[in-house]
């Protein structure tokens, strides 16, 4: 395998391949180049950074888009008109801010790619080393996996999509059925997307190629070299796991066997990497530390270890960059940028008012009120929100007591989490609460098992709907003696949440309304802690989507479920247009996808 030197890998990333804008276009109006592009094994790893071009263009849109309506966002009067028609609840369609897009950029560079690469298989498999077929499937196997990231951002933001596989070569109509598919809800996208990932894709010659496969860029740069570490660390963590997107996508499906699924998915992954089973995909494992002389995998579990100093540099950092690049584990997988290549994200334009910064969103007050004083995501603790010359601002990424991620301000752009440690302890705490384990389900959003007096120290009560994976979760009951699991708002200091819970005296709910309302505290602790990530609206979303169709059961139900969290940011006078708005099914962003003859 050939050894790149880091001016060629610069290159790479600076120039992802040649004529990468005639062959990956963004807008999905356009075709590809036709033209055989992949000539050589080389092309191939070339070819795949172009995707990686189209998966930064598409980082922060929903951030921009979901959180501004969610509750956490207001615009400032620097606000583009656009963008505060988003935030009023107005018509989405035609809206630069709501234009798709840049996920159907991912898509058809995903799906030219692997039509590609089939072909060059089929044509010189039979002469590549072992080696290099390896890398050659991996990197189709990364490729279905943004392919199905793109896709299921659309099914939380739009609820609708167009399903193609077809390479687009030449321009075709969208109403042949053979090749266009019309996803009209959310559920027809996760389908597709959980058949793709459990089905994969067959090359030209036969060849299937599953989705869960590893790209091993250390061995491809030769281990060896100087650059095998930094490509191994940005690459890899660009690229959502597999792990995570069935995770993900069965919590969106929700049947009772995803949520077995989901349970016993990460409750032994978690337990593997706990009792040191070495992940190959968490870079550098045996060797970086957090200072205290654990390894990786306590960084990988933030939920699992007290917090308090720590929590920040989740987002407060870069890993190509960075000095804190232990903390960065508690990122499972980001979106990275090197502003020296020309690779940008909006975060700090959109949120610094100090120049270059143009400041067009800041905390609503409403969303700053919601943190009690001793929350490390609250305004008092300033991890998350700060003030800079006078303005209230969000501050997760690039400014944290006075600091600044990079002298150069110009030059921040930081990694926008794609998932990380968080996301399994929220995923873990619905699928507890849906299979009737609600104490699992309380403990792991609020305090954790080793706050729970229920607990008894170094056994398992069983009878109780523990399972013995948690020993790990509890085990000496401190952070010096296992890994003290202290709940998704222990580990930032917030404020427990109060549920009913059947033991009490005066109990008089039915299970489905004591699911309910466990769900409901899930989704508001995700307001919370995934602020300002493209992420918690989703959790609204999800539950009005869910609960629609339970208008007497006595608690909130369908589209109230997102008004009764969003309008009170608004003023008083804006309230009953943003309620009317999402009461009519406004929570999903509408975009004519022109595709009326597929229905």
């Amino acid at each position: 395998m050939k050894i790149f030197s880091k001016v060629l890998l610069l290159l790479l990333l600076s120039l992802p391949f040649t004529a990468c804008t005639d062959l990956f276009e963004t807008d999905p109006d356009t075709i590809i180049n036709s033209g055989d592009y992949i000539q050589n094994d080389d092309e191939i790893y070339r070819g795949y950074l172009g995707i990686m071009t189209k998966l930064q263009a598409a980082g922060d849109h929903s951030m921009l888009l979901t959180d501004t309506r969610g509750d956490y966002l207001d615009v400032t009067q620097n606000a583009p008109l656009e963008l505060q028609k988003i935030y009023n609840y107005e018509e989405t369609n035609g809206n630069a801010y709501a234009n798709p897009s840049c996920y159907y950029g991912i898509i058809i560079a995903t799906n030219d790619f692997i039509s590609k690469v089939s072909a060059y298989y089929k044509k010189t498999g039979s002469t590549m080393d072992e080696k290099t077929k390896s890398h050659v499937k991996s990197l189709v196997s990364c490729s279905i996996r943004l392919k199905v990231w793109a896709y299921l951002q659309m099914a939380k933001i739009y609820g609708k999509a167009v399903w193609f596989d077809d390479p687009l070569e030449e321009k075709k109509s969208l109403s042949d059925k053979s090749i266009f598919t019309y996803c009209d809800n959310y559920q027809a996208i996760i389908s597709k997307c959980i058949d793709l990932m459990q089905n994969g894709v067959t090359l030209a010659d036969g060849t299937v190629v599953p989705s869960s496969l590893y790209m091993d860029w250390a061995s491809y740069m030769n281990e060896e070299s100087s650059e095998a570490t930094t490509v191994y660390d940005h690459w890899t963590y660009m690229v959502p796991r597999a792990m995570m997107l069935n995770l993900e996508l069965r919590q969106w499906r929700g049947t009772e066997d995803d949520f077995k699924w989901i349970r016993n998915t990460i409750l032994t992954y978690m337990n593997n990497i706990l009792s040191g089973v070495k992940d190959p995909e968490i870079p550098n494992w045996d060797t970086e530390t957090n200072g205290e002389g654990n390894n990786s995998a306590v960084y990988f579990y933030q939920c699992n270890i007290p917090m308090t100093g720590q929590y920040y540099h989740i987002f407060f950092n870069q890993l190509y960059n960075s000095s804190n690049n232990t903390y960065f584990k508690g990122i499972i997988n980001g979106i990275e940028y090197d502003y020296d290549n020309h690779q940008t994200n909006r975060i700090f334009e959109y949120f610094c008012p100090k120049l270059p910064g143009k400041y067009y969103l800041r905390p609503s007050s409403y969303a700053i009120g919601k943190y009690p004083e001793t929350d490390l995501r609250g305004i008092n603790q300033r991890s998350t929100m700060n003030v800079i010359n006078g303005d209230t601002c969000f501050t997760k990424y690039y400014y944290y007591k006075g600091s600044y991620l990079r002298s150069k301000l110009v030059e921040i752009n930081p990694v926008i989490p794609m998932y990380r440690s968080h996301d399994l302890h929220f995923m873990l705490a619905e699928a507890e609460n849906h299979l009737g384990h609600w104490r699992a389900a309380r403990d792991i959003l609020n305090t954790g098992l080793m706050n729970d007096p229920d607990w008894i120290e170094k056994t398992m009560p069983a009878n109780k709907g523990w399972d013995s994976r948690y020993y790990f979760w509890s085990y000496g009951k401190s952070a010096t003696d296992g890994y003290a699991n202290n709940g998704i708002v222990g580990c930032v200091n917030g404020q427990s949440h109060v549920l009913p819970e059947p033991t009490d005296t005066s109990y008089h709910l039915t299970e489905e309304q004591r699911i309910k309302i466990y769900d409901l505290a899930i989704a508001d602790e995700a307001l919370l802690e995934f602020c300002g990530e493209g992420k918690s609206y989703g959790y609204l979303v999800r539950m009005a989507e869910r609960y629609k169709n339970d208008a007497h059961d006595g608690l909130e139900y369908g589209p109230a479920i997102v008004a009764n969290r969003v309008c009170p940011k608004y003023p008083s006078v804006k309230q009953a247009a943003v309620r009317s708005a999402i009461e009519a099914g406004g929570y999903w962003v509408n975009w004519d996808l022109k595709v009326d003859s597929l229905k």
